[in-house]
């Protein structure tokens, strides 16, 4: 019996629909992990996004690779261009939540910034604020979820071995 393929257009339609994100681990000569703090908006609020602190990144826009979003996020949210290489330090896995599809975040270690990169940050609109601190005293300030996720990226980065994560977890 002779097998029926679907067309390719109509198959990549049966595709599960997921996102993808990049996302930016900064220290300042200190050892301190940078995170940017969400400024508040109406338009934020109403559609149910929470304020709160992370590292810069964002989603890819459509065919960018992780490397260059993340990049391109640095740059737009922090004013930073960095020189060298961004090391692939994790990859986190989130199903699908409510009326949001999967989302697979790659994170990448930018270094130390010198002294004078770690003044000149100029935050997007999208933040009012950023603090280097060690990632012990962002405990209080992360959810669970979040800081056990930058505690595994941050143990990624030391030991330069990249991280699998689902849900901040490592797998």
């Amino acid at each position: 019996m002779a097998k029926t393929w679907m067309p390719r257009t109509e198959f990549v339609q049966t595709l599960p629909r997921a996102l993808h994100g990049s996302g930016v681990l900064l220290f300042d000569p200190e050892g301190r992990l940078l995170l940017l703090h969400d400024a508040y908006s109406e338009g934020r609020a109403a559609q149910g996004w929470p304020q709160r602190w992370w590292a810069p990144g964002g989603l890819l826009d459509a065919g960018e690779a992780p490397v260059d979003g993340a990049r391109r996020e640095l740059r737009e949210e922090t004013g930073l261009r960095l020189d060298g290489p961004l090391v692939p330090i994790g990859v986190d896995f989130l199903p699908p939540a409510e009326d949001w599809p999967p989302v697979s975040n790659y994170f990448f270690c930018g270094g130390t910034l010198t002294r004078q990169q770690a003044e000149s940050i100029t935050l997007s609109d999208e933040h009012d604020d950023y603090w280097f601190r060690q990632l012990s005293d962002w405990e209080d300030t992360l959810s669970a979820t979040m800081h056990a996720r930058l505690t595994a990226l941050v143990a990624a980065h030391a030991t330069g071995r990249p991280v699998i994560l689902h849900c901040g977890r490592p797998m």
